[in-house]
């Protein structure tokens, strides 16, 4: 039951994190506030084989260019034409995980109840953070799987928008370790519930992974690797295969947050996410990165997180804030997408749409904020 909570509640900090990275920049598009775009892609096309070929992209004058550079093999596959046969510092690839044993542990708090989209029931004599099993009722009974249930645990009260909800919150007997609950909204649906283990990070690893050549960035901005980045960057722009290893760092402050969110949110800070960006002359592919006993690796059939996401560009965006409420003066940031004519703005108008149609795929990877002064994360 750990591995599959961990899979969604690592997708869902991810999901979250990103939009975090964006809500810190809101109104600081390329269009309109003087700032520049760059792509960096490599074109297969035989009317650019073997040479660079530049064009104008973007909506605003300080567009950049599309930088191409390949060479066309007779059956029409594209590799780079410098650096091909070179072994790059790639990360292992793992095709299993390690199998852990996870013991529930107590919150260090006296709030019972629902906070923060999280269950936190009074059960063996402490407080334990649960949340929503990705896995219903029916499909668990489907299974064959008995959701016959033990004993009545506790009653939690939700207030909601125009009424309140009544939980009542029971082990189950075919869980006796009570890594998943049933919990019974009186008059509503039921849900299961999985015991929700804090996502902090170990101390001592994002320093750990630092040390071994990661490029960090702490709340979405570089605090080491520039040069390591600059050198990627450097290398994709001839066409050379390239690769480098991001570390992305996030803590809690608390700001615009509840206290009861805050209580919630806390176990899960400060969290580390690890990848590795990965140019083969021709397409940018990003791949989670975890850490087994002393080494970095990959693993070929992630359970925890998604797969790994191939893209064609990797665009470059540089611009000023235009709204004062935000934490920075400027903003200089690195996006994988497959749209070579996408702007800042429409990515950020984007993620905050209701509508699927307009959905853009793409990755941010690397971000320097210029903070304005007492305002750095």
């Amino acid at each position: 039951m750990g591995k599959k909570e961990r899979m969604k509640r690592t997708v869902f900090w991810i999901v979250l994190l990103s939009v975090i990275g964006i809500t810190m920049i809101g109104g600081c598009s390329s269009s309109g506030n003087g700032g520049k775009t760059e792509v960096i892609h490599t074109d297969s096309s035989s009317e650019n084989a073997g040479g660079i070929s530049k064009k104008s992209v973007g909506n605003d004058e300080n567009a950049g260019n599309d930088i191409s550079k390949g060479t066309v093999k007779k059956d029409g596959d594209s590799v780079a034409d410098a650096e091909a046969g070179t072994e790059l510092p790639l990360l292992s690839k793992v095709d299993t995980w390690p199998e852990e044993k996870e013991e529930r542990t107590p919150c260090d708090t006296e709030q019972a109840g629902i906070a923060g989209g999280y269950f936190f029931i009074p059960l063996d004599g402490g407080i334990f953070r649960y949340d929503s099993y990705n896995c219903s009722v029916r499909a668990m009974s489907d299974q064959g799987i008995s959701m016959e249930t033990d004993e009545l645990i506790c009653t939690i009260q939700e207030a909601g928008i125009t009424e309140n909800y009544i939980w009542e919150i029971y082990s189950l007997k075919a869980y006796p370790d009570k890594s998943l609950l049933f919990a019974d909204c009186i008059g509503n649906d039921s849900i299961l519930l999985s015991y929700a283990p804090g996502q902090r990070v170990k101390e001592g690893e994002a320093e750990d992974a630092q040390e071994n050549g990661f490029v960090m960035m702490k709340n979405g901005s570089v605090i080491s690797g520039k040069e390591i980045w600059q050198e990627f960057c450097g290398k994709a722009e001839q066409g050379r295969p390239a690769v480098v290893k991001l570390g992305y760092y996030y803590t809690l402050d608390g700001l615009n947050m509840s206290e009861e969110v805050m209580e919630a949110s806390k176990y899960d800070y400060p969290c580390l996410f690890l990848r590795q960006l990965y140019y083969d002359g021709n397409r940018f592919t990003i791949s989670p990165v975890h850490k087994l006993g002393d080494e970095y690796v990959i693993y070929e059939k992630p359970q925890f997180d998604g797969p790994e996401e191939t893209y064609s560009y990797l665009r470059h965006y540089i611009g000023m804030a235009n709204n004062t409420g935000v934490r920075f003066t400027a903003y200089d940031k690195y996006v994988l997408t497959d749209d070579d004519q996408v702007t800042w703005e429409q990515l950020e108008r984007a993620i905050f749409s209701s509508d699927a149609e307009d959905y853009i795929r793409h990755a941010e990877v690397y971000c320097e904020y210029t903070w304005k002064k007492g305002m750095e994360r």
